[in-house]
């Protein structure tokens, strides 16, 4: 019997069990702001590093300049529920949890190294897109069959 999907429908609860990738990533000493935490702006840099990590290790996926299709970014929200400071390693837990037709949904989610600590979490809706006719295009099989098989939980 095949494992059923794990959709969270608040994706501020998600648990370092949910993931079966994970990239680390430390903070900075430039990150920090006035206040001395990790500035909100950064987070989404964060998650793109390990956005693109996810990609290249499930799909073998290139992010190349002359790419005829890939995915993009259509909408992102990032919930903050900890602060972050300077210095503290990171590891960012990603996973798809829907796959649409032609869109599909990425979680994250930011652990301090080696804790089940959660920091934030994210939850992004990329579009695979066909770069030279500018329009969605239908996500391939081939690709669905990789996320699938990467997955620990099986995208709905």
């Amino acid at each position: 019997m095949p494992a059923e999907s794990k959709y969270l429908d608040d994706y501020r609860k998600m648990q370092r069990s949910d993931f079966s990738h994970f990239f680390d990533m430390p903070t900075r000493w430039g990150d920090s702001d006035a206040f001395g935490h990790i500035n909100n702006a950064l987070y989404s840099r964060y998650y793109e590093s390990a956005r693109v990590s996810y990609f290249e290790k499930a799909m073998d996926m290139e992010f190349k300049m002359d790419s005829k299709e890939g995915l993009i970014l259509a909408d992102m929200k990032i919930a903050f529920l900890q602060q972050l400071h300077y210095p503290t390693e990171m590891e960012i837990g990603s996973r798809v949890s829907r796959l649409g037709n032609s869109s599909l949904v990425l979680d994250a989610a930011i652990f301090t190294k080696g804790s089940d600590t959660l920091v934030n979490t994210s939850r992004a809706t990329l579009v695979y897109f066909d770069f030279k006719g500018n329009d969605k295009k239908v996500i391939p099989e081939s690709a669905r069959d990789l996320i699938c098989a990467f997955e620990i939980n099986p995208p709905a």
